[in-house]
């Protein structure tokens, strides 16, 4: 089975559901270790259920409470008064002298009685079944969107593990300079289709009326290859069809021309 296989089947997912054996979340953590994609399509897992899960969580509506505790005391108050009646209605068969005066009134008045009891309480427990209904109804609906988010989220995944896995695609590591030592960032660059891409972007949060530029080093000039819009995600980057190397500045607000050349401190560089 390859890094694809693995992937597509469903082994991830399970792990961050934490449903897998210990053996299989052993294996999981070894291969996210020795190949990135599989920490990538992890972290994507992960991120399509909290996004979900932050979507659509919805905070229970306070009157919810005392409308439980409500129907359960009215469904305790039917069954006392269904035991309260049926008590008497054992008496009518001993035939005591006061049943020879009208031997059929307390049954008949027991049955319409309990006729009642039960009109109520099949209205209660239709209503109830009503309201579970919708419930059910409305939890469908959002297991359809649940469904269709996941399947738009894991063909993007999935778009993206196809470039990383592209022979064309190189990977390049950009390391920290002095201004930040321990910054880092991953450009993934195809030179056949001449798409960049930015990953693993560990850089101090931009001060305020800052941003950071990605530049490419192209014959000795820096060339710009597109200001940082979400350094957290895997993101794509002006195309380029030729570099030596990149590096990413702090730049202000908008940031700078190829003309000009970057203006800021650089954080992060690496060759290709």
């Amino acid at each position: 089975m390859n890094i694809q296989e693995y992937i597509a089947s469903g082994v991830l997912e399970s792990y961050v559901l934490g449903t897998t054996t210990a053996e299989e979340s052993a294996e999981v953590e070894r291969l996210a270790q020795s190949y990135p994609i599989i920490q990538l399509e992890i972290d994507a897992v992960r991120d399509s259920i909290e996004e979900y899960a932050l979507k659509f969580a919805k905070t229970p509506p306070p009157e919810l409470k005392s409308r439980v505790m409500n129907a359960l005391l009215e469904l305790e108050e039917a069954e006392k008064v269904n035991t309260q009646a049926i008590a008497p209605e054992a008496k009518v068969v001993s035939f005591t002298p006061e049943s020879k005066k009208s031997p059929f009134t307390f049954s008949y008045a027991a049955s319409w009685v309990l006729l009642a009891l039960s009109i109520a309480a099949n209205w209660f427990l239709y209503s109830n079944w009503q309201k579970s209904e919708d419930k059910v109804v409305a939890l469908e609906s959002q297991t359809q969107i649940l469904a269709s988010s996941e399947r738009a989220l894991k063909a993007s995944y999935q778009e993206n593990i196809n470039i990383l896995l592209n022979p064309e695609t190189k990977r390049v590591q950009l390391g920290g300079q002095k201004t930040a030592p321990d910054a880092q960032a991953i450009v993934y660059w195809n030179s056949a289709t001449q798409e960049v891409y930015l990953s693993s972007v560990k850089l101090p949060v931009a001060p305020e009326g800052k941003q950071y530029q990605l530049w490419a080093i192209v014959d000795g000039k820096p060339v710009d290859a597109g200001l940082l819009d979400n350094p957290e995600t895997f993101e794509k980057m002006k195309s380029l069809g030729n570099a030596q190397a990149f590096a990413i500045s702090l730049e202000a607000k908008g940031g700078s021309t190829t003309e000009a050349g970057p203006k800021g401190e650089i954080f992060v560089l690496g060759n290709v």
